[in-house]
């Protein structure tokens, strides 16, 4: 394969299953998707906390992971079957949250809307997290800030190592000082 060419995610998941070590490259491709829809999901049931979107980011990377293991090409592309089990997965869960506030008598429907990010969505969130990166650099080390970067993007710590030639150990001394950083200067803002 030639610089500038990217496998088409049914070639990748046929390689992910064969060899495990590709199966992170097709699960970071839908981060930002996830990402985007749990907030979505989150801020359309009136939850504005980022924790309040964890839980659906968690329930979108299971759905990611069943339909790695469940997609047969016959169900058409990969990325429109993990889009559906994304989105079912989060509708479920959202549809859990929504029994219990009805039960608690708190539930406003109003607050149900579109779920589904449009391109403009997954732009306008891939520009905001380079402006946060940028910010992030200018508190971190090199070392700190690519260690974290590339952990934002889900390498394994081994994966990690491996890429920047340092130990594991360094990987884990360098993701705790740059948490710690981060939350001295989230406490200061």
């Amino acid at each position: 394969m030639t610089v500038g060419q990217t496998l088409s995610d049914e070639s990748l998941l046929a390689s992910a299953r064969q060899d495990e070590s590709r199966m992170s490259e097709l699960i970071t491709r839908y981060v930002n998707i996830i990402v985007i829809k749990a907030n979505k999901m989150a801020y359309s049931f009136g939850l504005l906390n980022k924790h309040d979107a964890e839980d659906f980011i968690s329930e979108g990377f299971l759905a990611l992971l069943n339909a790695i293991r469940t997609f047969e090409e016959e169900k058409g592309s990969f990325s429109a079957y993990a889009n559906a089990c994304i989105d079912n997965r989060m509708k479920n869960a959202l549809g859990k949250a929504k029994r219990t506030l009805i039960l608690s008598e708190e539930f406003d429907p109003a607050l149900i809307k579109e779920q589904s990010p449009g391109a403009d969505d997954i732009i306008i969130e891939k520009e905001n997290r380079q402006e946060i990166l940028k910010k992030i650099s200018k508190v971190l080390s090199d070392r700190e800030f690519k260690v974290f970067e590339m952990y934002l993007d889900s390498f394994s710590y081994r994966q990690i190592a491996t890429r920047l030639n340092i130990s594991i150990k360094s990987v884990d001394n360098s993701l705790s000082r740059a948490r710690a950083k981060l939350k001295a200067v989230h406490k200061h803002n």
